[in-house]
């Protein structure tokens, strides 16, 4: 259940929903010479603390852990949990009851971290999946269920994502708006792309990803490397510059108050690169043990090539993230936004763009004036029947006769101005350029 996405929670719920026993019962019932706890409150109550402990446990995979905690001082009892890097780990010891794949997808779905809400209407299965790409923050999901219009219309645009430090007091960043099928097409899209290229050239396309991965991560750790150079000069600089404060003080060149000011500035600075060399240093090693697992990520794509819809289980075995950028085009018809798609195993070597070509342009815009045209033609026809009904009302309801009186009055005023605009535009010189002034349809059947 945790490699289909589903949050410790709802594991739990399912769990006594199906009284499955909890650990100390089931211990209790099949092993009662070997169990040691007896009070427990609900035998099928699962909580979320037994559950993590099972899902961290790697002798599922037939493993051998050992050095689980350690003792800091000999001296003392207390105990602290050890680090993954301070265990000790003996591969292969026992027959494993679950794959390294079902595990991997396991953990990295519940580092998602989704937002929890009592109702649990307004989750989404993209939540903790999908990134700014400016400011590194999870965006924020709108859902349909949250707008509470009177009526039932629901938009396409009302599931939609957003920065969460847009109008943040704090951190400044923009909108970043996107609608969530846009999301998901450019999914499906990318999936069905390199569902393509494998079945027509699988060797081809596992050369162009290998080599896009290569170059990819090659620029990062070249980048990583050259901050670290800057970030180990400057250190040296500053361990100068404090040799020079220790003796000009020590000659009673400077005074004291001056000197412990400047010697914690550059202890500070001193401090912070420190760190940073310790981040860097932790990225270039995970760069350099990290690899592209073409055979795997193949051996998925080939379970999804002929694929229609997106499902779940085809976005949680593929995707690891989804990056979205700033669009360009505002809400115009050339709206364009770049949307990063990493997959598991192989990154971001297939990235998704979505992108308007000057042919898309135009068809866009005859699209455009189409509909606009289509939607001119409706209203005016909705107007004349709105007329005629008020019209045929206005001869019993005096109501009714007040509204169509006044309506015919706005329409004589909107005609006034027209006569009146059309006979300034005749007086004015030979010279200029007429303003030409085109009646509209509603005008026309006022005036008619």
């Amino acid at each position: 259940m945790a490699a289909s996405g589903a949050s410790l929670a709802q594991i739990g719920q399912t769990l006594s929903d199906e009284k499955v026993l909890i650990p100390s019962a089931y211990e209790e019932r099949h092993h009662p010479e070997a169990a040691r706890n007896h009070s427990y409150h609900d035998p099928y109550r699962w909580n979320t603390t037994t559950l993590t402990y099972i899902l961290d446990r790697q002798e599922y995979l037939g493993h051998t852990v050992l050095c689980k905690s350690i003792r800091e001082n000999f001296k003392l009892k207390k105990r602290r949990a050890a680090t993954p890097e301070e265990r000790i780990i003996f591969k292969n010891t026992h027959e494993a009851i679950i794959d390294q794949e079902t595990w991997d997808q396991a953990q990295r779905l519940r580092k998602r971290n989704p937002k929890k809400l009592p109702s649990g209407t307004y989750s989404h299965r993209l939540a903790g999946m999908v990134f700014c790409a400016d400011c590194g923050s999870r965006m924020s999901f709108s859902s349909p269920e949250s707008k509470h219009r009177d009526s039932d219309v629901v938009y396409d645009s009302d599931s939609s994502w957003q920065c969460s430090k847009y109008r943040n007091m704090y951190v400044s960043c923009t909108s970043h708006f996107i609608k969530t099928s846009t999301i998901e097409t450019a999914i499906l899209n990318a999936i069905k792309a390199m569902t393509k290229e494998i079945i027509e050239n699988e060797d081809e396309f596992a050369e162009q990803l290998q080599a896009a991965w290569e170059n990819q991560n090659t620029q990062v750790s070249s980048e990583s490397k050259k901050e670290l150079h800057s970030v180990q000069k400057r250190i040296d600089e500053l361990d100068a510059l404090i040799r020079s404060l220790y003796e000009n003080s020590v000659l009673g060149k400077i005074p004291e108050r001056q000197y412990q000011r400047l010697m914690a500035q550059y202890d500070d600075e001193q401090t912070v690169c420190e760190a940073r060399i310790a981040e860097l240093k932790k990225e270039l090693d995970n760069a350099e043990t990290t690899k592209v697992d073409l055979k795997r990520f193949i051996k998925l794509i080939r379970k999804y090539k002929d694929c229609e819809t997106l499902t779940d289980e085809m976005l949680y075995e593929l995707v690891e993230k989804v990056v979205i950028h700033s669009a360009s085009g505002g809400r115009t018809i050339y709206r364009q936004q770049q949307i990063d798609i990493y997959f598991n195993f192989i990154g971001d070597t297939f990235p998704s763009q979505i992108e308007i070509s000057r042919g898309d342009k135009k068809n866009l815009t005859e699209q455009q004036l189409a509909k606009r045209k289509k939607y001119q033609k409706t209203a005016g026809e909705n107007r004349k029947k709105k007329r005629a009904a008020l019209r045929e009302a206005a001869k019993t309801d005096p109501q009714a006769a007040a509204e169509y009186e006044a309506l015919l009055q706005k329409g004589r005023e909107r005609c006034r101005k027209y006569a009146q605009n059309k006979k300034l535009a005749q007086q004015e010189p030979a010279d200029t350029v007429p303003i030409q002034f085109e009646p509209s349809e509603e005008m026309k059947g006022e005036s008619a």
